[in-house]
């Protein structure tokens, strides 16, 4: 039976990453949280780094058979859980890979809230010349 660190009720079903920019949002999660664990399967956890390095691997092949980059992805995730590829119900191998998916999208989305400006301007108060005498005042009362 498949263990899995990620639940389908913890990620919100909106954090879907569009297929054709999942390499880079791989890479971008790689250099903020490269030890982070993307999916468990049994006792083998699969992480940002070994994703990220296995994609690379995975690229050259699947461009030379005319697959696009995305394909390296779920190649790089059997890939990375060998024992992925032997497990005999296909219900549990999917549920994995879009676990997987699923939380690169919960990440990243995470990661753009994080590192996303503020939705207002930030404003200071400008302060008044009565402000700036009181301050001055308490100053050489000192």
């Amino acid at each position: 039976m498949a263990i899995s660190t990620v639940r389908a009720q913890e990620i919100p079903a909106d954090t879907a990453v569009p297929l054709a920019e999942l390499p880079d949002a791989v890479a971008r999660l790689t250099r903020v949280t490269p030890d982070r664990v993307v999916v468990r399967y049994r006792s083998r956890g699969l992480n940002y780094r070994e994703l990220a390095a296995a994609i690379q691997l995975m690229m050259p092949v699947t461009r030379s058979q005319n697959m696009d980059d995305r394909s390296a992805v779920v190649a790089a995730i059997f890939a990375g859980i060998p024992s992925l590829g032997s497990e005999p119900d296909s219900a549990v191998v999917a549920a994995v890979v879009d676990a997987a998916l699923a939380r690169v999208g919960a990440d990243l989305s995470e990661l753009n809230s994080a590192t996303a400006p503020p939705r207002q301007p930030v404003r200071a108060n400008r302060t008044s010349e009565m402000d700036l005498r009181v301050i001055a005042s308490r100053l050489s009362s000192a």
